[in-house]
């Protein structure tokens, strides 16, 4: 071991640092599977999110939500994302023209 500057010994960084574990996997249960050219319903997945730089996402917890509270998201969703495209059209034909 080497000396630092404070004199203190300086231990190895593999020695003091454990590796970090990933999480567990899923059940088997609560894992959705689909065959091929099967359909499948997005509509479980929850609405998509268009986020202020045109990017698109869901919300994570989307399963998790009761009826008053996915109708509520739906509600506000829906006149985010319309004023987030309308902005992003706009912006789009300010950098065409």
């Amino acid at each position: 071991m080497s000396a630092t500057k404070n004199g203190q010994p300086e231990e190895p960084i593999a020695a003091t640092k454990t590796p970090l574990a990933l999480p567990a996997t899923a059940d088997s249960d609560s894992v959705s599977s689909a065959e091929v050219n099967s359909s499948f319903k997005l509509s479980e997945l929850g609405p998509v999110v268009i986020n202020e730089n045109g990017t698109m996402s869901r919300i994570e917890n989307w399963h998790e939500m009761n009826d008053i509270e996915r109708a509520n998201v739906n509600r506000i969703l829906l006149k985010r994302n319309k004023a987030r495209l309308e902005k992003l059209k706009k912006e789009r034909e300010g950098v065409v023209e």
